[in-house]
């Protein structure tokens, strides 16, 4: 059963059908509970059946165990100077502050933030990658403006 990335993290209901019959005559419907922090790969047993769960991969986040990982893009200024900048995560975005002289490949740490645990309570952590973005495009201000930093 293929579920969305969402829903291996919040747990979800989900309607399944299943043979009736020893010669397959027809099928039955039921639903099947779904816990929160389920991988590609768990399995769910129900009634007699195995139910091996594929989650499709998510766009925003990367999953490693019961961690996350995000990336987040700031601009120079902001790895430079500091800021406060939104971050996804599965419950909503939060603020992070980006300290000043952040390098690109920093990575963040949001405790509690990740997966929730499959077994148990808890939940893992989230980690924000830090990319830096480097603008394609220049005025002949900001070109020099940025030529008269360097010589600096």
């Amino acid at each position: 059963m293929t579920i969305d990335f969402m829903d291996a993290m919040k747990g979800a209901t989900k309607e399944i059908h299943l043979p009736r019959g020893a010669a397959g005559e027809g099928s039955m419907r039921k639903t099947i509970k779904i816990p929160a922090g389920v991988d590609t790969g768990s399995r769910i047993r129900f009634d007699e059946f195995d139910i091996v769960l594929s989650v499709r991969p998510s766009r925003e986040f990367k999953r490693e165990g019961d961690d996350l990982i995000v990336e987040k893009e700031i601009t120079y200024v902001q790895a430079a100077l500091g800021a406060v900048v939104d971050v996804p995560t599965i419950d909503g975005d939060v603020k992070i502050r980006i300290q000043p002289g952040t390098q690109p490949g920093t990575l963040v740490r949001l405790r509690g933030k990740g997966a929730p645990h499959v077994r148990g309570s808890g939940r893992g952590d989230q980690y924000v990658k830090i990319e830096l973005h480097v603008p394609t495009h220049l005025t002949r201000q900001q070109r020099e403006l940025l030529e008269e930093f360097d010589a600096s």
